[in-house]
């Protein structure tokens, strides 16, 4: 994933630069048509060649990183298995203790390592073993356009706006015992740390063999959701589906029970819909069937001291949110502003508690320590318990 962020500072800038609409350059590469159709700028058959050979180059060194981390690991582990003979010489009169042993470990590039290896892995950094892990590959990017220069890595990305998307790798703790291998409790992950580093209030969720052909999809997905009519699906029907039943009947009804179901992927959302909020109801349906109505219990008020000791723990004003939500402060704080930001547009007075004009513009804050780690905590197994 290191290598793609590497290979993505120069992609996205060409793509920009060129009005590249395929952004998936294996399927750039491999077009049947002529790529110098409707390209206006002299260097673009330059900028292509230059950035098909930096793409071969970047799929070689993707395949040959498990014989370099093999070979990088055991260079280390014998520089540093040298090192402990030797110290333990010098403890032990010259002789190697008869139980001495040296553990193995995995080293990356930038020197970081951890015990084991892929073929012998050890307790904490196995598989199915191991602490939550939360590794940010490009940082969060400047709010204004940042322009490149004319020897931008080789390409001239002078007037181009070189910026690319905050790229995090997070992977919740796993623990033996625990059912960690389904995609529902790695998107509940993934939500949580989100929302600590940048708590954007719609996601797109895709698979890793997905494709987006669409440079705007998610800008068109928000803006659908931002309009005050956002209960269209297709009124033309290009499709020819008919789907009036399933559109027009189902899944308005299942808005009720706070949207209708999720199964699959490639879907976008809201980040609020996903934190599981009871939808307001004025009515109650009880009974087997449904049948008996009765009026919704009234939400209780928080109490106007907040010293007093006699008031019940569910309704303190520190404790107002769900227990599922854990005891992240730097969370349950973040949810209120993804609800206010995933509000639609208030362009019109016939919106109610919208969202004013400019509100997705604040930029975001640059990440430090205390947040990253606050990120690795909301994935860990015990936060997983509460949620």
């Amino acid at each position: 994933m290191a290598e793609a962020v590497r290979f993505a500072e120069v992609w996205v800038p060409f793509c920009r630069k060129h009005d590249i609409e395929q952004r998936n350059p294996d399927s750039y590469f491999n077009l049947k048509t002529d790529p110098t159709k409707n390209k206006k700028r002299p260097d673009f058959v330059k900028d292509r060649r230059w950035i098909k050979r930096e793409y071969d180059e970047f799929k070689v060194r993707i395949n040959g990183l498990p014989e370099a981390i093999r070979k990088r690991s055991d260079m280390h582990n014998s520089r540093e298995a040298m090192k402990e003979k030797r110290l333990a010489k010098e403890k032990n009169c010259g002789s190697l203790p008869p139980d001495f042993n040296v553990e193995k470990a995995t080293w990356m590039a930038d020197g970081t390592h951890w015990p084991g290896t892929w073929l012998n892995p050890i307790a904490d950094h196995s598989k199915g073993d191991h602490a939550g892990i939360l590794q940010v590959m490009s940082k969060v990017p400047e709010y204004d356009p940042v322009m490149g220069h004319p020897d931008e890595k080789k390409l001239d990305f002078n007037g181009v706006d070189i910026r690319i998307p905050m790229f995090s790798y997070v992977s919740r703790e796993k623990r033996p015992g625990f059912d960690h291998n389904k995609k529902a409790g790695a998107m509940n992950g993934l939500v949580r740390a989100s929302a600590i580093l940048s708590n954007g209030p719609f996601i797109l969720n895709l698979d890793c063999d997905h494709y987006i052909y669409n440079s705007l999809a998610i800008k068109e997905g928000m803006c659908f959701m931002m309009d005050r009519g956002g209960d269209r699906v297709d009124p033309s029907d290009r499709y020819a589906n008919h789907n009036t039943v399933f559109f027009d009947g189902s899944m308005r009804a299942l808005d009720g029970l706070q949207g209708p179901v999720y199964v699959g992927t490639g879907c976008m959302f809201r980040r609020y819909a996903l934190y599981g909020f009871h939808p307001p109801r004025a009515s109650e349906y009880l009974g087997m069937f449904g049948q008996i109505k009765s009026p919704a219990p009234n939400v209780p008020a928080k109490p106007q001291s907040e010293e007093d000791e006699s008031q019940p723990l569910n309704v303190h004003p520190d404790l107002d949110l769900p227990r599922k939500f854990g005891n992240s402060t730097m969370f349950t704080e973040s949810i209120a502003v993804a609800e206010f930001q995933g509000c639609p547009l208030a362009d019109h007075a016939s919106v109610k508690n919208g969202r004013p004009p400019g509100a997705l513009l604040v930029p975001c804050q640059p990440l430090d320590a205390p947040t990253v780690a606050e990120a690795i905590a909301v994935i860990s197994s015990w936060h997983a318990l509460a949620f």
